[in-house]
């Protein structure tokens, strides 16, 4: 336990949640030296049997107590799985008892001696963690990109040497149980209304995101979005004495110290002095959303030693992030868009606005409690044919009243579906859900490759 960055809160903990989080933090506190509890349902069931083998091999001891407050009986620190609401009996009653919950992000922060790039926000956190993780791999230094894009912090950070970067995607759910991660570098991409229907309204849901900022001190580095009225007025106030240093992003203006667009061209700033990176029709991203992505990531990669050549050589190489208006494939003149990533209304409106001709849009899954009214005007322009699919079919109807529109009761139906309606015109057809995947796929990646596997159905049946 010595080698902590930060002391832990206790010694017996109990993890909750046995998804690949709580998993990786079992092991961890286990090679610490402790003996943690790992407590979830699905223990109580047959297949769990030989997940609860598994563990037992590695000293992890498995309860399937996940629903009860006994799971916490002679424990002092309970380590929270993202997937799991904090509002949970085992969470309430640990606030009770005044026993710590953490994250398993801030474990794995306080396990590592590394420095990290946390990156947060509504939309485009993934392809901005993974860009960063590229541009940082240029300055030669073991990168760790990990977090919410896919691989436990807690499986790789706490491995790192100090001179290391961790680069991690951090969402909402992560940050609803930290009170020690102190991020080197933070970046704040944008805020709109998302997953209210787990943290109940959007001042909740804002103040998540800020956790991010709030134990930096002046050795750190925080990166706003200048662009987003709801980051801005909610970012650390500028004058604190232990005050990070600020940095910022725009495609609207140039800024004093930062990465900007104006005109054709991406500039880099530092204290008000300019220079000229790159043309923008020279990154391989595509959209403005991701042109705003870049000159995050720019902002996050310099604070951290990266120089202008090298990462002008990355930008123009990246071709981004699968599930993410990933090109699939033509068949007969028809262009296939898989951004399954798209569970949100922001990022379908971003999606939409990254073409410049109408679309054949398929949309609809699990709904979260969102309002898709205000983007109705927007799809009426950018949308020939709808083709809704699951849970949100009936609420898409609603909310977007006027545009022709199909239901489909499989996916592999509306890829059909889709392609019949685009094939005359010639427009592209753009899987971007607006919503979460649950109701019919095990997540967003398996929605996208199912639909990247229907569109290959469609390729090898010879309409080409």
């Amino acid at each position: 336990m010595s080698d902590l960055r930060h002391p832990l809160p206790g010694t017996r903990p109990l993890v909750v949640g046995a998804a690949r989080s709580g998993i990786a933090a079992a092991r961890l506190l286990r090679r610490l030296g402790l003996e943690p509890r790992l407590a979830d349902r699905r223990f109580a069931a047959p297949e769990g049997d030989a997940l609860a083998r598994d563990l037992a091999a590695q000293g992890v001891a498995a309860a399937c107590v996940a629903d009860r407050a006994e799971a916490l009986a002679d424990r002092d620190l309970v380590v929270w799985s993202p997937g799991i609401p904090i509002d949970h009996p085992i969470a309430r009653a640990a606030r009770v008892a005044g026993v710590p919950v953490i994250s398993e992000l801030e474990l794995g922060w306080c396990a590592s001696r590394a420095r990290f790039v946390c990156i947060t926000g509504t939309n485009g956190k993934s392809t901005t963690t993974d860009l960063t993780g590229a541009l940082v791999r240029t300055i030669g230094v073991p990168v760790a990109v990990c977090g919410n894009i896919g691989t436990p912090v807690c499986d790789v950070a706490p491995a790192l040497p100090a001179a290391a970067l961790v680069v991690a995607e951090v969402s909402s759910f992560q940050l609803e149980s930290v009170d020690r991660l102190r991020p080197d570098v933070a970046v704040w991409l944008n805020l709109t209304p998302d997953h209210l229907d787990r943290h109940g309204d959007f001042g909740t849901y804002a103040a998540m995101k800020r956790q991010l900022f709030l134990r930096q001190g002046a050795d750190d580095v925080a990166v706003w979005n200048a662009d987003d009225e709801e980051v801005m007025k909610r970012r650390i106030p500028d004058g604190i004495p232990a005050a990070p240093a600020a940095r910022e992003f725009s495609t609207r203006r140039a800024v004093d110290d930062g990465a900007f667009a104006e005109g054709a061209d991406v500039f880099m700033a530092s204290r008000g002095s300019r220079a000229r990176l790159l043309p923008v029709a020279e990154l391989r991203l595509r959209g403005r959303h991701n042109l705003m992505n870049a000159l995050a990531a720019l902002c996050a990669a310099r604070a951290v030693g990266v120089a202008d050549p090298a990462a002008r050589d990355v930008l123009t190489r990246y071709p981004g992030l699968e599930h993410r208006l990933e090109s699939v494939a033509t068949v007969d003149g028809v262009e296939f868009v898989n951004d399954s990533k798209a569970t949100n209304v922001a990022s379908l409106e971003v999606a939409l606005d990254s073409f410049d001709r109408k679309v054949v849009l398929i949309a609809g899954g699990r709904d979260k409690g969102q309002d898709f009214r205000p983007l109705a005007e927007r799809v009426g322009r950018a949308v020939t044919h709808l083709i809704l699919i699951g849970e949100g079919a009936p609420r898409l109807h609603a909310d977007w009243p006027g545009v022709p529109a199909t239901d489909a009761p499989t996916l592999a139906a509306a890829v059909d579906a889709a392609f019949e309606r685009a094939r005359p015109l010639g427009a592209p057809v753009l899987l971007s859900p607006g919503c979460a995947s649950f109701d019919m796929f095990r997540d967003f990646e398996d929605r996208g490759r199912q639909f990247k596997a229907e569109v290959e159905r469609l390729a090898r049946a010879g309409v080409a």
